[in-house]
C-alpha cells in the first residue's frame, strides 16, 4: 500500500495545519456523497485535501468496458481527477493510496487514517460513515472513528441512496452546494472519450446513484457520539 507522503510539506503549503482531509473509498464517493460539502469547504476558502483510498479495481462495471485490470483502475483514477478538478481541488491537493478495492480491511484503514491524522493533528477530517453498507466505506468511517483526537472536527457522510435507510448512527445534517460545481463533478463521470483514456465509469456503475445526486444539492453527514454540532463554516 504506497501511502508515500511523510511530512506535512507535501501536501499543503507552509503555514496551513488545518486542512480539510476528505478521505475517499473510491472514485465517484467524493462527487456521488461528498460533492456538496467539498464544493462548499472550496467556497469557504479551506485548504482541502482529497485522498483516494481504493485503486477501484473490483468494479463489476470494468466488464463493461474491456479494460484490463490496470487499465481500468488508471481510468478511474483520470474520472477522480477531473472530478476533483470540477469540485475545485487541484491535483497537487490530490492523493492516492491505492489500497485493494473491496478488500480495505481494517488494519488497512487505520494505516491510511493515522498517516493523515499524523501530518495534520489539528486537522479536520472527513470520510463515509460506519454504518455504510459498502465495507471499504464502513471500515474508513470506523478508522476515523477510533482514531480521532477527542475535540477533532470530524464529519461521516451518508450517501445519498443511503439517507432513507433506518441506521443507528448520530442524527444527519446537510452540507448544501450553491455554484453547482458537483454537477460539473457528476458530468466527468459519464464523459466517454477512449482516445483520453475516459469511459464514463462511473456512469455505468452506478447510475441510479448519479440520478440522486443531479437531483439534490446536499451532502449528509454526522458527527461522533460525543461532538457537538460545529456552529461555524469551514476554515481555512
Amino acid at each position: 500500500m504506497p501511502i508515500i507522503l511523510r511530512t506535512q510539506s507535501m501536501a499543503a503549503p507552509a503555514g496551513v495545519r488545518e486542512p480539510a482531509v476528505f478521505l475517499v473509498p473510491h472514485a465517484d464517493d467524493e462527487t456521488l456523497t461528498m460533492g456538496p460539502a467539498i464544493e462548499e469547504h472550496v467556497n469557504a476558502g479551506a485548504h482541502v485535501i482529497v485522498v483516494l483510498v481504493t485503486d477501484g479495481h473490483a468494479s463489476a462495471a470494468r466488464h463493461l468496458t474491456g479494460l484490463s485490470v490496470e487499465e481500468f483502475s488508471a481510468a478511474r483514477d483520470r474520472e477522480f481527477l477531473a472530478a476533483c478538478a470540477a469540485l475545485g481541488v487541484p491535483e497537487t491537493q490530490v492523493f492516492f493510496a491505492h489500497c485493494p478495492d473491496g478488500g480495505l480491511s481494517p488494519e488497512l484503514a487505520r494505516a491510511v487514517v493515522a498517516t493523515w491524522i499524523g501530518l495534520f493533528p489539528a486537522g479536520r477530517f472527513r470520510t463515509m460513515t460506519w454504518t455504510d453498507g459498502h465495507r471499504d466505506h464502513a471500515a474508513l468511517g470506523s478508522a476515523l472513528r477510533e482514531l480521532a483526537p477527542p475535540t477533532a472536527d470530524v464529519r461521516f457522510y451518508v450517501k445519498p441512496d443511503e439517507w432513507e435507510v433506518e441506521r443507528e448512527r448520530p442524527p444527519l445534517q446537510t452540507e448544501r452546494a450553491t455554484t453547482g460545481r458537483y454537477l460539473v463533478a457528476s458530468d466527468q463521470y459519464a464523459l466517454v472519450a477512449p482516445a483520453a483514456g475516459r469511459y464514463g465509469i462511473g456512469q455505468l456503475s452506478v447510475p441510479e446513484v448519479f440520478a440522486l445526486r443531479r437531483a439534490s444539492d446536499e451532502s449528509r453527514w454526522h458527527g461522533l457520539e460525543r461532538q457537538a454540532p460545529p456552529g461555524a463554516p469551514p476554515r481555512s
